[in-house]
């Protein structure tokens, strides 16, 4: 049975907050994007991972932090490029509902990414110029997006959680490698696009105070 905080049988009138025993949300909670792993099933060259950390700052306020990497190492018959980036992404999320340990709510994320890259074994067939091979030396781009998300936590077992993202990002920033276009931009997805969806799920142990 619910009880109030005075044992009248009340639940709290606000649904952001909900039920909660005296500790609940009080602690630094950390997670490992599970997706990145099972990315890798469906493009093989890139892999990756990230470590992602929450904690109560206010009465349903969460501050977020979400740091990882990744790596891209891709053969072709006429070239082999080799990518690694580190990506950071920090904000916010307001729970809208919540029951007990249980969330659903939104949050903003400001992103940052930087990537290394470079390009080996290139040769060009050209039957009137005459065929080429090269390299492209290593080079560093910078990448900075916003992001709005939609967030759920459930916990699975005493401050074992599963949390599901769902992430609407838009480039703000771009200073690129002149030498080559992007495919592939660390945190934040296809580097061919302005703006991007991306979905994520992890699982996350809370360390209560």
């Amino acid at each position: 049975m619910l009880s109030g905080p005075a044992g009248n049988g009340q639940v709290p009138d606000d649904p952001a907050v909900g039920v909660e025993d005296d500790w609940s949300y009080d602690g630094l909670r950390l997670g490992l994007n599970l997706s990145l792993p099972l990315w890798q099933f469906v493009v093989p060259d890139i892999y990756g991972a990230e470590l992602v950390g929450d904690f109560k700052v206010g009465p349903g306020y969460f501050g977020v932090a979400e740091a990882g990497y990744s790596v891209r190492n891709l053969d072709e018959p006429s070239y082999r490029l080799e990518e690694k980036g580190l990506f950071l992404r920090i904000g916010g999320d307001r729970s809208f509902y919540q029951y007990n340990n249980d969330i659903i709510g939104a949050g903003a994320r400001l992103g940052f990414s930087v990537r290394d890259r470079s390009a080996s074994d290139i040769f060009v067939e050209q039957e009137y110029w005459g065929d080429y091979s090269g390299v492209i030396d290593s080079g560093l781009s910078f990448r900075q997006w916003a992001e709005v998300v939609l967030v759920i936590k459930a916990e699975l077992s005493r401050n074992l959680f599963l949390g599901w993202n769902l992430r609407g990002k838009v480039l703000l920033f771009d200073r690129g490698d002149s030498h080559m276009s992007d495919v592939f931009i660390p945190g934040f997805g296809a580097g061919d696009r302005k703006s991007t969806l991306g979905f994520d799920f992890y699982i996350y142990y809370r360390f209560g105070f």
